[in-house]
């Protein structure tokens, strides 16, 4: 008697459908089914992140260059990479309620309350961080235009940046929230900026450091060059508005 998929109506031969790899062994949903979907995806996530954290601290050029080449099984896909991470390092600040721009930049602006931006904006972290991304590309993609990567490829690359930067001043938050130091601030920045230009210049190599290194310095330059652009004209709108 021929099988037929449970799933797209499709004839099966073997234990999976050959159509939309629904398998033809389900049974009824129960505990022991809710408790390995559970444990499966649990782990299938913990494993990747961790080892896409790992590579990505110890290797970046490798494996971000790999990726993109088309080695992708073993790595966290980069934009949940980057969420997933984001999204911990708000909950973790929200929950202890220290925010480091905050404490280290009071207050004095009469036009907005900055705690309330600086709360609205790690409450959101990781949509910002997504929005921060484009210029990013943007900028490497421009200095590095001839490396045959598109624009697209430029964002996964930052994606994969910029989560591990969030896993680095994730690592070091506790300092700052038991010293509340302007050093350990002043730390955190230097360790991601070291970081990024790091990976920056593993992802992109030339012959020369000398230039590689420059132009890692310049994508980070440029990039927040066009962020201050943009972030003065949202402050203009803002001031005419009122």
């Amino acid at each position: 008697m021929a099988k037929h998929c449970l799933n797209c109506n499709n004839i099966v031969k073997g234990n999976y459908c050959a159509n939309c790899g629904q398998s033809l062994n389900e049974t009824k949903i129960g505990w022991k089914s809710l408790f390995d979907e559970l444990q499966f995806s649990i782990l299938h996530i913990n494993k990747g992140i961790v080892f896409t954290i790992k590579e990505l601290l110890i290797r970046p050029g490798s494996t971000i260059n790999g990726y993109l080449g088309g080695r992708r099984v073993d790595y966290s896909k980069p934009f949940a990479y980057l969420f997933i991470l984001a999204t911990i390092y708000s909950l973790v600040i929200h929950f202890f309620n220290v925010y480091p721009e905050s404490e280290m930049h009071p207050n004095n602006n009469s036009l907005f309350d900055s705690n309330a931006l600086y709360s609205w904006y790690y409450g959101h972290y990781a949509i910002s961080l997504l929005l921060i991304i484009p210029f990013y590309a943007v900028s490497s993609y421009l200095i590095y235009r001839k490396r045959g990567y598109d624009y697209i490829e430029h964002l996964v690359i930052h994606s994969y940046i910029s989560g591990t930067k969030v896993f680095i001043l994730l690592l070091l938050y506790p300092l700052f929230y038991y010293s509340h130091s302007v050093y350990v601030y002043h730390m955190m920045n230097v360790f991601t900026f070291i970081y990024i230009l790091w990976a920056l210049i593993r992802v992109f190599r030339y012959p020369s450091f000398f230039k590689t290194l420059f132009k890692a310095i310049w994508c980070i330059a440029l990039t927040l060059i066009f962020a201050t652009f943009v972030a003065v004209v949202v402050v203009e709108i803002l001031k005419s508005a009122h």
